[in-house]
């Protein structure tokens, strides 16, 4: 990959595909080349990699935002510069840092902290993506127990650390948490649900809450359907455990799809922080918030015993601060992103935005069960509208081929087909790795992990020409799989065979 094609006062850079940079090949052992390459021709190598990617525009598998006004690709770029852990050189960064988690906080309700005056802020931290804001918040679940199980038994904190604690989730959880549990020693405690809803059923998690219980997690917006958890319900149902075995077990919001969809629906009982139990809630920015990728948020509704543990205090970079996050040097693009975002759509802003990815999932979702085989609905809706008729649930269409009709092709098949169309609709399996075991698992209690389902994420972008599209896509899907479906299973199209059938977040 040696090249030389800089320019210089003698000789006039060529074009591109003049150049040595068009003779390049992709190596399985890629090195760096020996001497530089023209700028506008480094940026064609980057454009030729991208341009074979799915378009962003038409993934419907991941949830991440893709669309930015040029004002605010502006502020990205001034944000790339800022290392927003060097707070006494950029401390108007972290203002707007702190602005933006006062903005979060009071969106989910929470209580203004007694130290609100010496901090400026609730307590909380931009983090990257939820994944981060995941680990913090069980964190922060963890030493809270820790504290609480020492006094309770009557124990020094050596003796607390060789106890193995818990955390209570569904099993619709996010890989954030398989990521806590292998790697901060905490077990999991699933609660599978009933593929007829999606959530955590209340009157269950009694029986996996015991004295080595860290928290209960719920899920504002699993990815797989969309569905909300009961978070008023677990609230209710664990004051009486609370009281009944003198636990203090709280509760975590994982609300990285649904934090900024759920506060501007109307009639939504409340989830956030008005709820006593509720003591940390996480979100992406990146999501529905309409950042930038790598963009996260927890808030906690108090620093005391709280988020006190994961605080680090900083002082070698010339000033003293507090440090929330696990890693440290970090940009600040998704603060400066977020900040802009909230400036700019406003609460009314958010509350059309969401009514209209609503109404595009709505159409989505009539449409599916319009398409019929031999006069049988070829599709079963799995979301929250399409089971139960809730309306308060996230912007998404989950679906799966009706099995009763014995077809010869699955979700799967139907995802790698309306690919050939350019469109990214995720398809995956009912089916779920233990994180510590690999023992492969149903997600319900209801339904065999071998059974396939889809998804359709309704983002910002896609609005309803562009779904009008997809639906045409899909239809041409079904049509060729009912003509040729016979024996398709496991013959996938080379270039979509490494493909990981698992949901995107």
């Amino acid at each position: 990959m040696a090249y030389n094609d800089s320019p210089s006062p003698t000789r006039v850079t060529k074009p591109y595909y003049a150049s040595g940079a068009a003779r390049w090949t992709r190596e399985a052992d890629m090195q760096i080349p020996d001497e530089g390459t023209a700028a506008r021709h480094c940026v064609r190598v980057v454009e030729d990699y991208h341009l074979l990617d799915f378009s962003e525009r038409l993934n419907t598998s991941s949830y991440v935002n893709v669309v930015f006004e040029p004002e605010e690709e502006k502020v990205a770029l001034m944000g790339l510069k800022v290392n927003l852990a060097d707070q006494t050189v950029y401390p108007e960064s972290f203002r707007m840092h702190n602005d933006t988690i006062n903005m979060i906080a009071k969106a989910w309700h929470c209580p203004k902290p007694d130290d609100f005056d010496d901090y400026g802020c609730y307590a909380g931290a931009g983090t990257v993506g939820s994944t981060e804001a995941c680990l913090l918040a069980g964190l922060a679940l963890k030493f809270r127990w820790r504290k609480w199980y020492g006094q309770k038994f009557g124990k020094n904190e050596d003796e607390v650390r060789g106890v193995y604690p818990n955390l209570v989730i569904s099993t619709m959880f996010q890989a954030a948490w398989e990521k806590l549990f292998k790697y901060m020693d905490i077990q999991p405690r699933f609660v599978p649900p009933s593929y007829k809803t999606f959530t955590l059923d209340p009157a269950k998690i009694k029986d996996f809450i015991d004295e080595k219980t860290i928290g209960v997690v719920c899920i504002m917006g699993n990815h797989y359907g969309g569905q909300y958890d009961p978070v008023w319900e677990v609230d209710a149902m664990l004051e009486k455990i609370n009281a009944e075995k003198g636990l203090k077990v709280g509760i975590h919001v994982d609300a990285a799809s649904g934090g900024f969809i759920a506060p501007f629906q109307e009639g939504l009982p409340p989830w956030d922080f008005r709820l006593k139990n509720v003591l940390s809630i996480s979100a992406s920015g990146h999501k529905f918030g309409n950042s930038c990728c790598g963009t996260g948020w927890v808030i906690w509704r108090q620093r005391k015993g709280l988020s006190e543990h994961v605080a680090i205090s900083v002082s070698y970079l010339g000033g003293s601060a507090d440090s929330y996050t696990l890693n440290f040097s970090r940009p600040a693009q998704g603060v400066y992103v977020q900040f802009y975002k909230f400036l700019r759509l406003g609460k009314k802003g958010y509350a059309t935005q969401v009514a209209n990815q609503l109404a595009v999932a709505q159409y989505l979702r009539e449409s599916l069960e319009g398409i019929k085989y031999k006069g049988t609905p070829i599709f079963t809706i799995l979301d929250a509208v399409g089971m139960s008729e809730q309306k308060h649930c996230l912007p998404v269409v989950a679906a799966m081929i009706n099995p009763d009709l014995g077809l010869p092709f699955d979700d799967i098949d139907f995802q790698h087909v309306v690919a050939q169309g350019h469109w990214y609709v995720s398809g995956y399996h009912m089916s779920m790795h233990h994180p510590l075991t690999e023992e492969s698992m149903p997600l319900f209690t209801d339904q065999s992990k071998d059974q396939a389902m889809f998804r359709i994420v309704v983002k910002n972008n896609l609005t309803m020409r562009m779904a009008a599209h997809l639906m045409d896509e899909i239809n041409a899907a079904v049509t060729f799989l009912t003509d040729h479906g016979k024996g398709f299973q496991h013959r996938k199209p080379k270039r979509l065979s490494t493909q990981k059938t698992v949901p995107a977040c």
